[in-house]
């Protein structure tokens, strides 16, 4: 009896040195929580990669917004506007932009995910747009889309300058819509 005694203590404490053991290498091992998101598509936060990747790059006015439609889950805004100065490629006089916007717009009341990089077109105000396809010309029934809208802060000198320097200077990493890995800090 006393063997077995000596056994099951034996047995318990071979089983808490074990415990305690991968506790402490399980603390000492953790690391600062990170999730992994995918990141798709060119940088648009940089002017030289929005000059590089976009068929054509003007200063607008907008006029008037046109039409507001939502379709698959997702929503649109097309605005009528004035080409002030094209930067990079042909634009008509007068044409129309459709841009995505945040679902459940009423006039006035437009929305998109990043307004520092893809601000509502309103009308009255001016903005360098980039258009990724559609046509730029003007003519009636066509339109572009635009996948970039920023206002124009700087003047149509100061953007004319800007944009022709981004225009000028290719990337210095790849401009492609490749998806990456990105870590971030989780929480």
């Amino acid at each position: 009896m006393i063997m077995h005694v000596k056994v099951w203590v034996g047995g318990c404490l071979a089983a808490a040195v074990a415990a305690a053991g991968a506790a402490w290498f399980t603390i000492a091992a953790q690391e600062p929580a990170t999730a992994t998101h995918a990141v798709c598509g060119p940088d648009l936060g940089r002017d030289d990669v929005v000059a590089a990747r976009s068929q054509a790059v003007a200063v607008v006015e907008a006029v008037e917004n046109t039409r507001y439609r939502e379709d698959g889950g997702s929503a649109y805004l097309t605005t009528r506007v004035k080409t002030l100065e094209a930067l990079k490629g042909e634009f008509g006089a007068v044409l129309d932009v459709t841009q995505g916007v945040k679902n459940g717009g009423a006039p006035g009341r437009y929305a998109t995910e990043d307004p520092d990089r893809y601000a509502v077109l309103e009308p009255g105000r001016r903005y360098v747009i980039a258009v990724q396809s559609g046509s730029t010309s003007g003519t009636a029934g066509t339109g572009a889309w635009a996948w970039y809208a920023e206002p124009a802060e700087r003047g149509l000198a100061g953007e004319r300058e800007h944009w022709q320097k981004a225009i000028a200077t290719p990337p210095e990493t790849a401009a492609g819509s490749e998806c990456e890995d990105i870590d971030t800090p989780a929480g």
